[in-house]
């Protein structure tokens, strides 16, 4: 009887402990997997952005960035390559497209390298893009948005006149078409360093069938679901990247075209030499007394204005390296700088003269546009105090989750 009743209640004591493992289980898979992504990574305005939205967009994006290396890096082809002989016009203009490629490979790693911070950085712009934009009266139509996602996606209408063939261009967006699936990397590209990199990015290549049977859609819609599937993105975050894509750009252009057509301009002139005691030797001379023209005809490296008593002329913000630039504009007009140190060499330099509503030529005016809305943008970004509560837990469950690159999306059916 006791060995009865012991049995028994080590078989409940088992069962009960069974039980209670699978419960525990199941409540920690369910927490990772469907409650985990409602957390919030982002309060902005009162709204929450949840780590599900961001392991969505960051999915897409990172998706979008690797295709597109993977196509810079398979045009561009190995970084060590021949140099073509002189005189072989055709080897030369090969060469440099090759080189243009790889610098976009380049160009297009650091974005994906700096993904997480750009991703939650967009978060935060898109309710002020929309808000000034309504503000201002800003609106897109649906042919505007329709165009976009036509270049997104790479659609073209069967029943319209074919759109004849063009040569990938290194500095083109960064989406790649759904007719171009990208060709393998001849490297692995590097994953947003801000995450774990073991799992970071879990991307089948595209194998030389899925591109040859690369298909052409029928509608606009077909092709979106399929850029969405290959992306491991939504068709409705495909229409959502598109519309505030359009907005940014309708309303970029609308805040450049404010940009003052004066600004404040300096001129300066410059003494340029190798090292930093040569520097002081110059510092020393000039204001000693001797002629800052003399000795900048005599010492100066910088050949295109040593003649001419190293004037550089106006310049305005932008216009130099920041290090010559920072030195420039603290100073005052006669004053003499202390050495000062670019990628260069070491400079010492003089302001002869500052105006703070010096008229703009063009080149000046197209350049501050361009600075105009980044700037606009930033300023306001910072201005939300929007809070960032995105963990280093919350970036691994993300890493754990993300959506892989599905070339197979672009295949016939």
């Amino acid at each position: 009887m006791r060995e009865t009743r012991a049995a028994r209640v080590a078989t409940v004591v088992l069962g009960a402990i069974v039980v209670v493992s699978v419960v525990v289980t199941t409540g920690a898979v369910t927490w990772d997997r469907f409650l985990y992504g409602r957390q919030a990574m982002l309060k902005i305005d009162g709204t929450e952005i949840s780590v599900e939205t961001y392991r969505s967009w960051f999915s897409y994006r990172q998706n979008l960035l690797i295709a597109s290396i993977q196509q810079a890096e398979s045009m561009g082809g190995p970084a060590s390559q021949p140099t073509p002989a002189p005189g072989d016009s055709a080897a030369s203009q090969a060469y440099s497209m090759k080189e243009m490629w790889r610098q976009r490979a380049s160009q297009l790693q650091g974005q994906l390298n700096s993904l997480s911070a750009n991703l939650t950085d967009e978060f935060i712009e898109r309710p002020i893009i929309r808000a000034e934009a309504k503000r201002r009266n800003v609106v897109t139509t649906p042919d505007e948005v329709d165009a976009e996602l036509r270049s997104i996606t790479g659609w073209q209408d069967p029943a319209g006149t074919p759109t004849p063939g063009i040569t990938p261009s290194p500095m083109g967006a960064t989406p790649v078409p759904a007719t171009l699936t990208p060709a393998p990397p001849t490297a692995s590209p590097t994953p947003d360093p801000a995450l774990p990199t073991a799992t970071a990015v879990r991307t089948p290549r595209p194998t030389a069938t899925s591109r040859a049977r690369a298909r052409r859609p029928n509608t606009l819609d077909q092709a979106i679901s399929d850029f969405a599937r290959f992306a491991g993105g939504s068709p409705e975050m495909i229409r959502e990247d598109a519309e505030i894509s359009v907005l940014r750009r309708k309303l970029g252009e609308t805040i450049a075209d404010e940009t003052p057509k004066t600004g404040e301009q300096v001129k300066a002139r410059h003494v340029l030499v190798a090292d930093e005691d040569a520097a002081k030797k110059v510092v020393e001379r000039v204001k000693g007394g001797e002629s800052f023209d003399a000795v900048a005809a005599e010492v100066s490296t910088d050949g295109s204005n040593k003649d001419k008593g190293g004037d550089l002329g106006w310049f305005g913000k932008g216009m130099m390296v920041s290090e010559f630039e920072t030195a420039s504009y603290a100073l005052k007009v006669g004053e003499i700088s202390a050495p000062v140190k670019t990628q260069f060499g070491w400079h010492v330099i003089r302001l002869d003269d500052r105006d703070a509503t010096k008229p703009l030529d063009d080149a000046q005016w197209s350049r501050a546009k361009e600075e105009t809305f980044p700037k606009w943008l930033e300023k306001e970004r910072e201005a939300k105090g929007a809070e960032r509560l995105l963990t280093e837990s919350m970036r691994e469950w993300v890493v754990r989750n993300v959506t892989p690159l599905d070339p197979t999306a672009l295949r016939d059916r």
